[in-house]
């Protein structure tokens, strides 16, 4: 696995940004409207829930981590943190692996398979999914990275 280009590192940060200023301002919104709910209606039962709710909602929205890329593969694509994925090749040396896009699902799925021998009881396999749709919605210009199989 080659390591990104400056131009590509920069475009990946560059739409990361992007997106994590817009995931905070969608927390702000929510943390406004949850203010809201509590000036309105104090901590009584009657709103339980629509607090949960926004509370709920507020804690989904995560920040874009790493250096998110379009990687390409068999026709399909993924969207990803590139670095997670270099790290943990990285981390199966001296073994066998092979990766293989699943998209059957609707969803996309990067399967990693490795193994010590073919013989061996030594394997196992890590499936890597696709960033939240809502944080993917907000990532445009994306580096591609294409990968070819052996």
């Amino acid at each position: 696995m080659r390591p990104l280009s400056a131009e590509e590192k920069a475009q990946s940060k560059a739409a990361k940004q992007r997106t994590n200023k817009a995931l905070q301002a969608r927390r702000g919104e929510i943390g406004s409207k949850l203010k809201v709910v509590r000036e309105l209606y104090g901590f009584g039962q009657s709103d339980a829930e629509h607090r949960e709710k926004l509370l709920h909602q507020f804690d989904m929205i995560k920040d874009v981590k790493g250096d998110p890329v379009v990687l390409q593969m068999d026709g399909g694509s993924i969207t990803l943190n590139y670095e997670m994925l270099r790290r943990f090749i990285r981390s199966l040396k001296k073994r066998h692996w092979n990766m293989s896009l699943d998209t059957s699902t609707g969803s996309s799925v990067l399967i990693i398979t490795h193994h010590i021998n073919l013989w061996g009881k030594d394997r196992g396999y890590v499936e890597l999914y696709d960033l939240p749709p809502y944080q993917k919605e907000l990532l445009t210009d994306l580096p591609v990275i294409e990968i070819e199989r052996n």
